[in-house]
């Protein structure tokens, strides 16, 4: 089973969401992973697992 590792810029491409939206997420809970000093890595499927779980759904903007 392999993970997708994407960074900020490359997650709001995939998800289709503006970087404001992406640190509202971030605030609400959203999981990443950040190494010291480093910036932000967001695992795809966990992401798309907590979109899911947090009741966000897609159908033209993400919305609850």
């Amino acid at each position: 089973m392999t993970s997708i590792l994407l960074n900020g810029k490359q997650l709001c491409k995939q998800l289709n969401i503006s970087t404001t939206l992406l640190y509202k997420f971030r605030k609400a809970g959203m999981p990443y992973h950040q190494l010291p000093h480093s910036r932000a890595y967001y695992n795809l499927k966990e992401v798309q697992k907590w979109l899911a779980q947090a009741g966000y759904h897609q159908e033209k903007t993400w919305s609850k």
